[in-house]
């Protein structure tokens, strides 16, 4: 049985850890060694992690997913589902949960060139141009809230 909750305290660091496996699993020719160096500082930065809301997808206790935003869950910072569970509609129960939750007229995101279309599907615009910064290649996006 899929169940979505916020990830406090220790689930929250496993949070993490799911997040650099997955980002590493899904590793492709933009990623370069100084943007996963960047990355894993930035998810291992407690704090800025700190103020995140977590949020976790888990088929029967197992992790699958999560989705983390600022505080005031205004910019996506970190969205991953499992490998293997790409695909089968976790993380649009994972969007549509944050999304669903949401007060603010817009979310953010900085997307990886992975997830471009993902977020496209989820109603995301580009506003700019992919851009590089610290090795890290992303192209910011967009979608207002009704």
């Amino acid at each position: 049985m899929l169940v979505i909750k916020q990830l406090l305290n220790k689930e929250k660091e496993e949070g993490f850890l799911f997040v650099k496996k997955v980002y590493l699993e899904n590793r492709d020719e933009s990623y370069t060694d100084e943007g996963i160096a960047t990355f894993f500082s930035f998810v291992d930065n407690s704090k800025i992690t700190r103020t995140f809301k977590v949020y976790g997808i888990f088929d029967d206790e197992e992790l699958k997913g999560v989705i983390a935003t600022d505080r005031n869950k205004r910019h996506i910072n970190l969205f991953f589902v499992q490998k293997n569970c790409q695909g089968k509609g976790l993380g649009k129960l994972l969007m549509n949960s944050l999304l669903k939750d949401n007060k603010n007229s817009y979310i953010t995101v900085n997307s990886s060139r992975y997830a471009v279309p993902i977020y496209k599907n989820f109603g995301f615009e580009a506003t700019s141009e992919e851009q590089q910064k610290d090795g890290i290649i992303f192209t910011p996006m967009k979608k207002i809230l009704e």
